[in-house]
């Protein structure tokens, strides 16, 4: 990775389960070493939120979009030739929210999961 003085750095927002990571990275990073990032911070915390399966891999999770039109989680490649995209190239923005969905046993995905707080709190 080649960094200029004028690469902008975004903070993405990475969600699961009660657990909100942000991952500082340069525009030019690419997907594969964000997977790295999110990776090294999910196991930081493999203690103290028991909930968030346990990784061991980046091939164990993938990172998620929401569609705000369908609503729906859509996957953002990573694996092959998309691991060499860039932050930019993949059309990331700063501050995006991003989602992690596990994979299983058997190599299947799982739903999304994650608990977003309440906009006004209980008086």
């Amino acid at each position: 990775m080649v960094l200029s003085e004028k690469d902008p750095t975004y903070q993405l927002l990475v969600k699961t389960h009660r657990l909100t990571v942000v991952v500082g990275v340069p525009v030019s990073t690419e997907l594969g070493k964000v997977k790295e990032e999110i990776l090294s911070a999910l196991n930081q915390f493999e203690d103290d939120e028991p909930d968030v399966p346990k990784v061991s891999d980046i091939g164990d999770f993938e990172i998620c979009r929401r569609n705000n039109t369908t609503q729906k989680y859509e996957v953002v490649p990573t694996t092959g030739d998309a691991a060499k995209k860039t932050v930019k190239e993949a059309g990331l923005k700063a501050w995006e929210r991003l989602f992690l969905r596990f994979r299983d046993g058997e190599g299947g995905l799982s739903d999304v999961q994650v608990e977003l707080p309440p906009l006004v709190e209980d008086e």
